[in-house]
């Protein structure tokens, strides 16, 4: 019996012999190939959410600085109402009545702080892709802006429930000042210090007290 392969059709039944090691070499290029695009793919990622996350830090910080603006204003128009409530010729030795009869009261709203940054920065995931240290400094300032504002809202209604004496009425709204001087402290520690000096506390008085 003849070891030649038949010709025509049945030539592509011959067997050619086997190089391993030419297999070998193409298997290892092939799992090269693939571990370099991923470690392409995840540099390319991580790059994308690090330009995510800087933007988003620009944008908070920006934000921060305006809102910082805003509450030390309304913190030192806190203060000087609460002294103008105490000082007023007019309020001495007078009897419990609503906060805002008393001479100087000017109101306790218009802080308005905004937080557009900080929820884009949730809504692109910016926020999950920050150091654990800076995501948690982040939340807990803009934690303290809601908490500042959500107090001023229960403060008001507190205020005008009924009578009070000037000592509880200027005790709040100097309270309500303290309050935002503390978010104050608290953007200063993401912006970092700014050249205006922060409103200066008052002397400490008795904190306020209801009959």
């Amino acid at each position: 019996m003849s070891d030649e392969t038949p010709p025509g059709r049945w030539r592509w039944l011959k067997r050619e012999a086997i190089d391993l090691g030419d297999v070998v070499v193409q298997i290892f290029a092939v799992v090269i190939g693939i571990l370099l695009a991923l470690f392409i793919n995840d540099w390319v990622t991580q790059r994308q959410q690090q330009a995510t996350v800087d933007e988003a830090m620009r944008a908070i910080r920006a934000e921060l600085a305006v809102n910082r603006v805003d509450v030390r204003n309304y913190a030192a128009r806190m203060f000087d109402m609460a002294r103008h409530m105490r000082d007023a010729p007019a309020n001495k030795n007078q009897q419990p009545r609503p906060c805002y009869a008393w001479d100087g009261w000017d109101g306790i709203g218009g802080l308005t702080p905004i937080d557009a940054a900080y929820q884009t920065s949730i809504a692109t995931q910016a926020l999950a892709n920050m150091p654990f240290d800076q995501a948690q400094l982040v939340a807990q300032i803009y934690g303290w802006q809601r908490y500042t504002l959500k107090g001023i809202e229960l403060d008001a209604s507190m205020l005008f429930q009924k009578p009070q004496p000037l000592k509880f009425c200027a005790g709040i709204v100097e309270e309500i000042g303290r309050n935002a001087v503390q978010l104050d402290s608290l953007y200063g520690k993401l912006i970092g210090p700014d050249a205006a000096p922060s409103p200066k506390l008052p002397a400490s008085s008795t904190p306020p007290s209801s009959h």
